[in-house]
């Protein structure tokens, strides 16, 4: 099976290009910081996570299988493709708005009697959004490839008239 006929040059080229872009996303932001607690008496951070350790470092292979499926769909116009890639950046996008944003943005009290309470913060860093942007551009590359690309040519049965 090669290259899909139905599809124009741009398509495939922008179903490829934010697929990858998107993937590129979600690797790096592994390896940069969610977000940073402050208390609201000091300027200086008390505390920072990384996005890899928040999520188990679960959107490295999420990056690496959508790479392959960007690539295997703007190659080959593989619907399957297209709609497993629009999964991961939904999924994805979940991770980031629901398990990753609420920690972000919490309010409360650190320490300890020994210590002293105060009222800390956590605030988003850029590793949110990466990983956010990220899986737009997955879920961009799986809509323009479903919506744009041509469906496949139904066969016609051989006893048809």
């Amino acid at each position: 099976m090669g290259v899909d006929p139905g599809w124009s040059a741009a398509l495939r080229g922008t179903v490829l290009g934010s697929g990858l872009l998107g993937a590129l996303l979600l690797f790096v932001a592994e390896f940069t910081t969610l977000y940073t607690i402050s208390s609201t008496t000091s300027s200086v951070p008390l505390k920072s996570v990384s996005t890899g350790s928040h999520d188990a470092y679960a959107l490295i292979p999420i990056a690496l299988v959508a790479g392959v499926l960007a690539y295997g769909a703007a190659v080959r116009g593989s619907r399957p493709a297209l709609l497993a890639l629009g999964g991961l950046g939904i999924a994805t996008l979940l991770i980031a708005l629901v398990g990753d944003l609420p920690d972000a943005r919490a309010t409360g009290v650190i320490g300890n009697s020994s210590t002293r309470f105060s009222s800390a913060a956590a605030s988003p860093e850029v590793g949110l959004f990466l990983e956010t942007v990220g899986a737009i551009a997955l879920v961009i590359a799986s809509g323009c490839g479903l919506l744009l690309g041509r469906p496949p040519m139904q066969r016609r049965s051989a006893s048809a008239s």
